[in-house]
């Protein structure tokens, strides 16, 4: 009754171990949940999964094999003869055998990615790889998939431990190059959708981005309003000279700059000239013939109106909505000071009040270098934020795209404009893929 594979001492072994492995797999599993940094759960801040990891479950660095690329999910942690494989969407499974870094897959016609398999440490046999249906994907025996169906078409990749009966599968479907999204899943995944290329709203023949989705109303459109804003041209520069034409009954200055306004606001007969070049930036169309630089950019039945570019709030609250590992994660911030005048000035990580930040604070790459910068480079000149800068009464606040960073400079400059977008809340947004 003592010993044996059925005895009380190999029981009491036994569950030790199933003990130990639960409390492993726990403590993984309350790094993930500790790590998500929205509302929905759906985002994972990767320094602070190191950080759980390592000071809370008390995981050895070594224990921590950070296998996605550049250091990215799906990692594998271990303990003792324990393995779990923390996926892209932060699910903890214990490898058993074998495990693959994707459940799912999507793959756009003719395009290939790489699954990657993971065995436990004892488990030492070739991994051979199969496709349920080569019609719509196939796979080599390095793990690189290739869809090759039609849009719609969804088959299981199967990778099997020869000599076991180890497998792992992953689910592929074949997608079309544009999906339809609510702004609801775009506010869950702004890493995913932020910056993304619009299909459906090509107004002025410019390049649309989804540039932000204000999930509290702070620019009194409505909640969840998606905003989108057109790419940077250089041959798209205006000056700010006819600040006086701004309709005192219509401008959306005040809602598109809650904290200037909240103090300068209520008397327009007072606002020096940079606010009320703010306020002409601010001003919206709502048709294609009105006499505003922007108007061209305005598209009956999508957009409630458009006007000539963000406001410097609603810029670092997009920005800061994303992560930016390829640049330091920067959190940008804009405060309404009366310094010099009124307006306002800039800060980088909660510090440094100031009219402008130093060179490379902004990301130019990722995003579809929405934020600064085209197609990935440092390029060009300045573009108008839609605020005053606390410089003088005669500075607006602007993007720098060949250094990178936030700056001012004065209203009759002839800079360029990036016109953002107010969509309707019955327009679905269709966006690359890719």
């Amino acid at each position: 009754m003592l010993t044996g594979e059925n005895g009380i001492i190999n029981q009491a072994q036994n569950a030790k171990n199933n003990s130990a492995k639960a409390e492993f797999e726990e403590k993984v599993k309350l790094a993930v949940t500790a790590s998500r940094i929205n509302e929905d759960g759906t985002r994972i801040d990767l320094s602070k999964l190191d950080s759980e990891l390592k000071n809370n479950a008390k995981i050895p660095e070594e224990n921590i094999d950070k296998s996605g690329e550049n250091e990215g999910l799906p990692w594998i942690v271990t303990e003792k003869d324990y393995m779990y494989l923390i996926t892209e969407e932060g699910n903890v499974i214990e490898i058993k055998g074998i495990a693959l870094d994707k459940s799912q897959l999507k793959l756009l016609e003719n395009e290939s990615k790489t699954l990657k398999a993971i065995k436990s440490k004892d488990v030492n046999g070739e991994i051979t790889w199969s496709s349920e249906n080569i019609s719509i994907a196939t796979v080599d025996q390095e793990g690189n998939v290739r869809g090759v169906g039609n849009v719609g078409d969804t088959t299981k990749i199967t990778a099997k431990v020869e000599g076991t009966d180890y497998s792992a599968t992953c689910d592929v479907t074949i997608v079309d190059n544009w999906i339809k999204v609510t702004a609801e899943e775009i506010a869950a995944n702004p890493d995913k959708y932020y910056g993304k290329e619009v299909k459906n709203y090509t107004a002025g023949g410019a390049t649309y981005r989804v540039f932000f989705v204000d999930t509290g109303n702070k620019y009194k459109d409505g909640i969840n309003t998606v905003y989108l804003k057109a790419d940077y041209d250089e041959n798209n520069k205006v000056a700010l000279n006819d600040y006086a034409k701004y309709n005192k009954e219509t401008t959306r200055v005040k809602e598109m700059n809650p904290d200037w306004a909240a103090s300068r606001g209520s008397n327009e007969n007072l606002w020096n000239i940079n606010e009320q070049a703010a306020a002409w930036l601010c001003t919206p169309a709502i048709g294609r013939n009105e006499e505003l630089p922007w108007s061209e950019y305005y598209e009956s039945g999508k957009a409630n109106y458009v006007i000539g570019g963000p406001s410097a709030e609603m810029f670092v609250d997009s920005y800061n909505s994303v992560l930016h590992t390829n640049v330091g994660n920067n959190k940008l911030g804009t405060k309404y000071r009366a310094i010099r005048k009124s307006g306002y000035v800039y800060t980088v990580n909660d510090a440094n009040e100031n009219y402008v930040t130093i060179p490379n604070t902004i990301d130019y790459n990722d995003y579809g270098s929405m934020y600064c910068g085209k197609d990935g480079v440092k390029v060009g000149g300045y573009w108008w934020l839609a605020s005053p800068s606390s410089f003088t009464s005669k500075d607006m606040c602007n993007i720098y795209c060949h250094e990178a960073y936030l700056d001012f400079h004065g209203y009759s400059n002839n800079f360029c404009i990036t016109p953002l977008v107010s969509l309707k809340s019955d327009f679905e947004v269709q966006i690359s893929y890719k």
